[in-house]
């Protein structure tokens, strides 16, 4: 991964600056920086390339002539036949299916618009192949376009739909998530375009709206397929723009004539001026009653919204019991917000839509910030960018500043007590497990800057997790010799340590599992996993600790031998895939230790050694 970007955020009236910069892990430079933004007694510095905080994502030209479709490529004779996945979750608990910013150089990245910011907007008429598709590249961090290509693309394609996009582990997400942005070689046996729509279908269940746009916005309209078309639709819904899709609109085959594609066409006949048929065609669907009603209004409200509108709608949530793409994305666009408790009862997907909405009020894309922190869709750096917003907005809520407030006390105050008490503050408002590792995430930088010293193992514990949940592995590692051997910050650094070869001390083991009060000693049982996936313990102890914690990790099901295979071909790609079916769950008490022994080890040998490391963590800091 190379470092794309170095953003600074100003978090009050002095402020304070935050390097965040994107890198591998190989590396750190601990050199001092200044918690100055530049201007403050020194000049600011030349940017180094030209990376905005939140790029704009290439949109297609409505005014450039269509391209001719371009013919996908055509099944290989000799590409191998694979079953489709009848049961990617064909395991012994059938309940699990499911990079990092830097304040320094050289730690993990867990940001993907920073690397896609130099994206760049196509010109007219130019013609993009179906053969290889998505927006980032390898040489910004992708995986390679090779990867996939000895997968046949229609189990590749069920495979990610029978993915459901609750993953246990955020760095499981982050990683999922590059790979399906990456720009992929199309495999045999399936369109281009169907290929490119499952993959952003994916990204849409996982949260992320942004890069499922990137990803539509890589295939020319004229080349768009049926499946892409209905992808495109809700992609566009969940970025709240509904006139993202009009461009595509006179590709749409005959098929598409369903109540939500006729109210589009009124919408996209207002948006183009042509208001006198976008009334008509919008009074017939009212007519005849196409669509719920609340969903009518809000398509009528879009038309009254267009080129010389006359309509006054107003929107009334009485009655309505779910919020769905629709409505979520024409009420934005249209100005207003669906009650906050439509969201309480809406997929996880809904709350990381909703934290990345510029055109939400602060407060409301606050309290959707937590949950998309924590799933592993907005990054350590945007958390604090959302904060910094709160702090030096006078019309917030006094309980949104008073946070913004702890944070900007975690960096600035001269006395680590002080420092350490703002995190603590932060870690502890609130019992709910998201909310508790969220707020590690927003702490990261500030934790990753704390100097090592003697403290409570407690604080020191969550100065790692802080550190771990947003990359920084190298300065987590300066905290080795400060923690107790056989503490859960101990466990943290044995298994997130870069290049680490040597096997953990047995009696440093033994010490975590004799003092583990976790529910039937799972975070033992997940150390020894991700030990194991690493290569970081030996086999005798292995099998010492296996036995005496009554599990085994040498199981094996279709799932295992599936991911296995990739690993050993150095798939890294499918490896991502499947790991991702593996990790599905609503929370870390649906993974279990052979599933992740599997992940773990697959990612390790298919050179996915980082996400190895971080998710191995993970497990233990958060079950």
């Amino acid at each position: 991964m190379k470092k794309l970007r170095r953003s600074h955020v100003l978090l009050g009236g002095v402020g304070i600056a935050i390097a965040l910069a994107t890198g591998p892990a190989i590396g750190q430079n601990d050199a001092p920086e200044s918690l100055l933004p530049p201007g403050f007694e020194q000049p600011a510095p030349a940017p180094s390339e030209p990376a905005p905080a939140r790029p704009a994502p290439p949109r297609t030209n409505p005014n450039s002539t269509p391209a001719p479709a371009t013919t996908p490529p055509s099944p290989s004779a000799n590409a191998p036949s694979q079953p489709l996945p009848s049961s990617i979750a064909d395991t012994p608990d059938s309940s699990v299916s499911q990079s990092v910013d830097s304040a320094q150089n050289d730690e993990i990245d867990d940001s993907l618009d920073s690397r896609l910011a130099i994206a760049n907007e196509l010109p007219p008429n130019s013609q993009r192949s179906l053969r290889k598709i998505g927006p980032m590249t390898q040489q910004m961090g992708g995986f390679p376009d090779t990867s996939l290509g000895r997968v046949n693309g229609r189990y590749l394609a069920a495979l990610m739909r029978s993915t459901n996009g609750r993953l246990v582990s955020r760095w499981g997400t982050i990683m999922v998530r590059r790979a399906l942005v990456s720009r992929l070689n199309t495999p045999a046996n399936i369109n281009g375009a169907d290929f490119a729509a499952a993959r952003a279908s994916l990204l849409l269940r996982l949260g992320d709206a942004d890069q499922a746009r990137r990803l539509v916005q890589s295939v020319d309209n004229s080349d768009f397929s049926s499946q892409m078309f209905d992808v495109a639709l809700q992609t566009y819904l969940a970025n709240a723009d509904p006139a993202g899709l009009c461009p595509a609109l006179p590709f749409a085959p005959d098929s598409k004539s369903s109540p939500q594609w006729q109210m589009m066409e009124a919408i996209c006949a207002s948006f183009s001026g042509n208001q006198s048929a976008a009334s008509a065609q919008i009074d017939r669907a009212i007519r005849n009653n196409v669509a719920e009603p609340i969903d009518l209004r809000l398509a009528e409200k879009a038309v009254g919204a267009g080129v010389n509108g006359r309509r006054a709608v107003t929107i009334e949530w009485d009655g309505v019991e779910q919020i769905t793409s629709w409505r979520f994305g024409l009420a934005l666009a249209t100005g207003i917000e669906p009650p906050d408790p439509l969201y309480q009862s809406a997929g996880r997907g809904f709350q990381a839509w909703r934290a990345r909405a510029p055109m939400l009020p602060l407060s409301s894309r606050m309290a959707g910030a937590d949950l998309s922190a924590a799933m592993g869709i907005m990054s350590s750096a945007e958390m604090v960018d959302l904060y910094g917003a709160v702090y030096d907005d006078t019309g917030a809520g006094d309980d949104l500043r008073a946070r913004a407030s702890l944070l900007r006390s975690a960096y600035v105050q001269r006395a680590t007590d002080d420092r350490l008490a703002a995190m603590q503050s932060l870690w502890n408002r609130s019992e709910n497990p998201f909310i508790i590792y969220s707020s590690h995430v927003l702490t990261a930088s500030a934790a990753a800057r704390f100097p090592v010293g003697q403290l409570a193992s407690d604080d020191a514990d969550h100065l790692i997790v802080s550190m771990l949940s947003a990359g920084f592995d190298r300065s987590a590692l300066r905290w080795l010799n400060a923690v107790e051997k056989g503490s859960l910050g101990w466990a943290l650094i044995t298994l997130s340590a870069p290049g680490r070869d040597t096997a953990a001390p047995e009696p440093d083991v033994d010490a975590f599992v004799d003092d583990d009060t976790s529910t039937d000693s799972i975070k033992s049982k997940f150390l020894i996993a991700g030990l194991a996936g690493l290569g970081r313990i030996s086999n005798n102890d292995q099998a010492s600790f296996e036995s005496r914690l009554e599990m085994r990790l040498d199981r094996q099901s279709r799932w295992t031998k599936a991911i296995s295979a990739a690993a050993k071909r150095k798939d890294s790609a499918m490896v991502a895939l499947l790991a991702a079916a593996g990790m599905q769950g609503n929370d870390w008490s649906a993974m279990t230790p052979l599933h992740l022994y599997h992940i773990v080890s697959a990612l390790n040998e298919s050179g996915l050694n980082a996400e190895a490391r971080m998710i191995a963590a993970e497990a233990v800091a958060r079950s």
